[in-house]
């Protein structure tokens, strides 16, 4: 599973490629709803969806990244791990959903926000989402990015397929959206399934030790996702408890939503270079600051150029009711920004076998966020919780970057100072074994 030289430049583009189709069919995905739903029905589906993803999430116990972790590091075999990463996903996911609906009947607070019966359908999505992630995350482990490029193109275009037909032309409102969406992870599974199936061979069961290694891993980066995820969803899970409206959550929601493909660059990045540190020990710091920095100059660019043209885009796209939206953006920007910079870290804190330092930092970086909420309490709205939620990112960032320097013993000039030759660096090293460094025999990983 050794990756052929050169490959980190390679990979970092067709994961970037793969992520630039994907969130291109989001955005006209968001279009699609935002005509077809308006502000209110925007916000049911985002309560919907949030409550979906969030129990999915919580549910697997990261067991899919404990077996991804030692794929990538020779220590489990692909047909051990898959029964691994799967079987607690399922079982988490499903047990989750089924003790969850009692409160997605129940219509009352957070669950008033959308019909009960979206609530439930939401429910289908648990193990849905549990498992594509899983299988994505397997395949990103075995460095197959142009494989995994295909199938997320699969299940956003499904998605996309499923909006127009489900929403736009049979009206089937909030529920059809889930529908269409549950259809495009559904789509993705069942291709990730069978590369993986072509990969490991027959599935074979885990051994008890291996089990531990890998729950073992996961239960140490799981607090952590969850932090990262949370910070991520915590706008509207906080404005849906808070007592806001359908349509500032519907606001909220779309104007993160935009922003949020503005982080497919360093999500690119984090995805390339993750097989490569995995038992490394880290490599040259300084090789992370060049990657950090050319990630943060390419994220501000394309901030500034969103920002840019937001209005006339919304306007045009979107229709005039989602115009608010705007100003949102704009504060939620430097948040984006902070978390383009934290994903980089914490893609090199989990590549040398230390996520619980993501955890604690993410943790903390939720929390600012929420202390951020009650002190706009009780009336935050959709620019009280977009402030909320980018004050959470930048301390999480800052949080980062000072556990890195201490862990790696980098100078802030060897991270944050730009050269001159920074890209002429990047474009050179590109035929070499890693930006990173060799990395060791998997026999030798996590020694």
């Amino acid at each position: 599973m050794r990756r052929a030289a050169g490959g980190g430049v390679r990979d970092a583009a067709v994961a970037f490629a793969s992520r630039a189709g994907v969130d291109a069919a989001g955005v006209a995905s968001q279009i699609l709803l935002a005509w077809a739903l308006l502000p209110e029905g925007r916000g049911a589906y985002a309560v919907c969806v949030t409550f979906a993803s969030a129990l999915a999430l919580a549910a697997a116990l990261s067991a899919d990244r404990g077996a991804q972790y030692y794929v990538m590091t020779g220590r489990i075999d692909l047909a051990r791990a898959s029964v691994l990463a799967f079987g607690v996903c399922l079982a988490g996911a499903g047990g989750a959903a089924a003790a969850a609906l009692p409160l997605a009947a129940g219509g009352q607070g957070f669950f008033g926000k959308a019909d009960p019966g979206a609530f439930r359908l939401a429910l289908v999505l648990v193990p849905v989402l549990a498992l594509s992630t899983a299988a994505e995350q397997l395949l990103a482990g075995l460095g197959r990015f142009g494989r995994l490029a295909v199938h997320l193109a699969v299940r956003a275009f499904v998605a996309l397929a499923g909006i127009a037909v489900l929403v736009q032309w049979l009206g089937m409102g909030v529920e059809g959206a889930l529908l269409a969406l549950a259809a495009g992870h559904g789509a993705m599974l069942l291709l990730c399934l069978r590369d993986l199936r072509a990969q490991g061979g027959p599935l074979a069961a885990p051994s008890l030790a291996e089990l531990r290694l890998a729950a073992g891993y996961g239960l140490r980066y799981h607090p952590g996702r969850l932090g990262v995820e949370g910070e991520r969803h915590l706008g509207v899970l906080a404005l849906g408890l808070l007592g806001a409206g359908a349509a500032d959550i519907g606001l909220f929601a779309v104007a993160s939503g935009f922003m949020l493909s503005v982080a497919t660059i360093a999500n690119a990045a984090g995805v390339a270079i993750y097989p490569r540190l995995a038992g490394a020990g880290g490599g040259d710091p300084r090789e992370l600051g060049l990657r950090l920095r050319l990630v943060v100059m390419a994220t501000a660019g394309a901030l500034a150029a969103l920002l840019a043209f937001a209005r006339p885009l919304v306007r045009a796209a979107l229709s005039d009711s989602f115009a608010p939206i705007v100003p949102l953006m704009a504060i939620l920007a430097p948040g984006v920004l902070a978390a383009a910079a934290a994903n980089m870290f914490a893609t090199w804190f989990n590549g040398v076998g230390r996520p619980g330092v993501c955890s604690w930092t993410a943790w903390c970086g939720l929390g600012a966020a929420a202390l951020a909420l009650l002190a706009l309490h009780p009336a935050p709205g959709a620019a009280g919780a977009a402030a909320a939620a980018a004050f959470g990112a930048v301390v999480r960032a800052a949080l980062l970057a000072v556990s890195f320097h201490r862990a790696s013993g980098a100078t802030a000039r060897d991270v944050w100072a730009p050269r001159p030759d920074d890209f002429a660096r990047l474009w050179a090293r590109r035929g070499q074994l890693a930006l990173f460094g060799a990395r060791r025999p998997p026999a030798e990983a996590g020694r």
